[in-house]
């Protein structure tokens, strides 16, 4: 009931909508995560543990037009940024495909990540170290998301996307596709995603990105494996590095109950233009439904980083545990 009193009254209040035709919802969520680290790398500001709080709300809307357009729109906000209204998107789908803008495109929607664990973190801090961890973590991708794109419908297992960002300095073309089928029990499904940018302006980077990936499904367990890469020509400023970057890595994930969920990655990230940077990184966690809208989770990384061109070698782990309130 209260649902329908907002859904109402924000209607009134947008105007030019009618509440007959709109489905207007809101959902919401909170999370407390603790996480206890240990690393090589002394701190003389810090301990070595935090607590961190968090509050999200999204409202999405939703209408079916009399010649069977899906019109979909929502924003939200995740709590990490002053809890501002900080994402947004809208969709048009129809027999055609959907074409999805800002939030809810999907250029890059068939690019594989096999950090498959309910949290995955990491504590580096020192020189270009902390900077290069942060942007290839081995089991991420990179595929460039899209400000306008088109996925095509499902056709026979078969699906592809395009996707174009079109941004101050640089601009990118992003695509994709993939392929379902099934084997007796088994799913398959074989996927690719790529995104070339285009610099405009001398102060930009020119960076490339491609994801290959297979997922396995087979009874109660999934198997990802994932190739991603990452290459950056040229920049001037803090822009001015270049690399390229090449991970492999395989998650795996097994529901051994209705509320309890088992989940495993790990993988390696080499550097063509630094024979001796090297990123490994493994991560271990369970997830634990205590009642609908009530979850546990935990998660294990360890992690290694080598860079040869820097002395800010690191190593070590982090222990992540979440409680989080759905609604």
């Amino acid at each position: 009931m209260r649902k329908v009193l907002f859904a109402t009254t924000a209607l009134v209040a947008l105007g030019g909508v009618s509440a007959a035709t709109a489905d207007i919802s809101v959902s919401a969520g909170n999370e407390m995560q603790y996480k206890s680290w240990s690393d090589s790398t002394a701190s003389t500001t810090a301990n070595n543990n935090s607590v961190t709080n968090k509050t999200s709300y999204k409202i999405s809307a939703s209408t079916v037009t009399d010649n069977g357009l899906t019109l979909s729109s929502y924003t939200s906000q995740d709590g990490t940024t002053n809890g501002s209204w900080n994402d947004m998107g809208f969709s048009i789908a129809g027999d055609f495909g959907t074409l999805g803008f800002a939030g809810s495109e999907a250029g890059d929607k068939f690019a594989t990540a096999t950090d498959v664990t309910p949290d995955e973190s990491n504590t580096t801090s020192t020189g270009n170290v902390a900077t290069t961890l942060g942007s290839f973590l081995p089991a991420d991708e990179n595929v460039a998301a899209a400000d306008v794109s088109y996925l095509s419908p499902d056709i026979n297992g078969f699906q592809f996307s395009l996707g174009m960002d079109q941004g101050g300095t640089s601009d990118a073309t992003i695509y994709g596709a993939q392929y379902s089928m099934t084997s007796g029990d088994a799913s398959i499904t074989v996927k690719y995603a790529a995104s070339s940018g285009s610099k405009t302006s001398s102060a930009a980077t020119d960076v490339e990105a491609t994801s290959l990936g297979l997922v396995v499904g087979y009874g109660d367990m999934t198997v990802t494996v994932a190739d991603n890469t990452k290459k950056r020509g040229s920049g001037t400023g803090s822009n001015g590095s270049v690399y390229d970057y090449s991970a492999q890595s395989v998650g795996v994930t097994y529901a051994a109950s209705d509320v309890l969920t088992l989940s495993a990655y790990t993988g390696s990230t080499e550097d063509g233009k630094d024979a001796a940077h090297e990123i490994t990184d493994t991560g271990i966690g369970l997830a634990y439904t205590i009642t609908p809208g009530l979850s546990l989770s935990i998660t294990h990384n360890d992690w290694d980083v080598k860079d040869g061109t820097t002395t800010a070698n690191e190593d070590g782990s982090i222990t992540t545990v979440a409680l989080d309130l759905s609604f």
